[in-house]
């Protein structure tokens, strides 16, 4: 899971709009102790879909150039809640700056980009098939059980 997550610069991010329709789409994103940061644009609608309802998922999915199978891609995705932050950025920039470059996050600062941070609830983290886990987190850290049930079955 930390692979996947360290190899990928944005997450696919679903949010709910002020008629409680889903919105989905992408944010470049770094992670620090497992929480979540995005910045993203006054003009994406989940900018405003996260102000009204800080109820969001987000997945990270291993590129279809890499996996073995289409049908079990490694995948990581969370139940979050998302805070608008002003306090602490320059270390969440930092971080940003580390991961998407300092020339193109100076050039985004200066735009109407703001910090959310996304605090993980739970998730599921699939590996392949049959490997899928449960996320919870204990202590702030990533507790995994495997999901147990009847598994893939030929009909």
């Amino acid at each position: 899971m930390e692979n996947l997550l360290k190899n990928q610069k944005s997450i696919i991010i679903s949010s709910l709009n002020k008629n409680n329709e889903p919105a989905i789409s992408y944010a470049p994103f770094v992670i620090d102790n497992n929480e979540i940061y995005i910045y993203i644009s006054k003009a994406a609608d989940h900018y405003y879909n996260l102000l009204e309802n800080k109820k969001c998922a987000v997945m990270a999915i291993e590129d279809e150039k890499e996996c073995k199978t289409i049908f079990a891609r490694e995948r990581v995705s969370f139940n979050c809640e998302a805070e608008k932050i002003n306090d602490n950025l320059e270390k969440v920039f930092k971080l940003f700056d580390e991961v998407h470059g300092s020339q193109m996050m100076m050039v985004l600062r200066t735009m109407d980009f703001d910090l959310f941070k996304l605090t993980i609830k739970d998730g599921r983290l699939v590996k392949g098939f049959g490997k899928a886990y449960d996320i919870e987190i204990e202590n702030n850290e990533f507790k995994l059980n495997q999901v147990q049930g009847t598994g893939h079955s030929n009909k």
